[in-house]
């Protein structure tokens, strides 16, 4: 089950270049390698957004349990903690900036018009529309 849960994203974007060459078939010749760095960002944007959660809530805590750990639990240090609409929306954000990034970084690669690519695109929103279920939740 964990592979094809790992090999899902790649095959919804290999299926988005094979219907990016079918509905354009005199494209400049693009190589789907190279077309897969423009997804970079908006992986590393999903991972971002992951991350987001665990870094806005449990990384306020770092110094109080640390100054705990060696016996001054009662010292009162404060506790900085994100109200969760805070991390939902700079999830939001994070999210939808490096679906842009991602789209402008395959049009650089691909030297193409934004119509001719307008699939490509479509698959990247596809992914990044799934990746908003599971990791915003709105």
């Amino acid at each position: 089950m964990s592979v094809l849960a790992l090999a899902l994203p790649g095959a919804i974007a290999l299926l988005g270049h094979r219907l990016t060459r079918w509905f354009n078939p005199n494209i400049k010749a693009c190589d789907f390698k190279q077309l897969a760095y423009g997804y970079l960002p908006l992986v590393l944007g999903a991972n971002l957004a992951h991350y987001l959660r665990l870094g806005l809530t449990e990384a306020g805590q770092i110094i109080p349990v640390t100054v705990a750990t060696f016996g001054y639990s009662s010292v009162g240090l404060p506790i900085a903690i994100a109200h969760p609409a805070v991390i939902a929306f700079l999830q939001a954000v994070t999210l939808i900036l490096t679906f842009w990034l991602s789209v402008i970084l395959t049009q650089k690669i691909a030297r193409q018009p934004l119509l001719k690519l307008l699939p490509q695109h479509l698959t990247m929103a596809a992914i990044g529309g799934a990746l908003w279920q599971v990791i915003v939740g709105w």
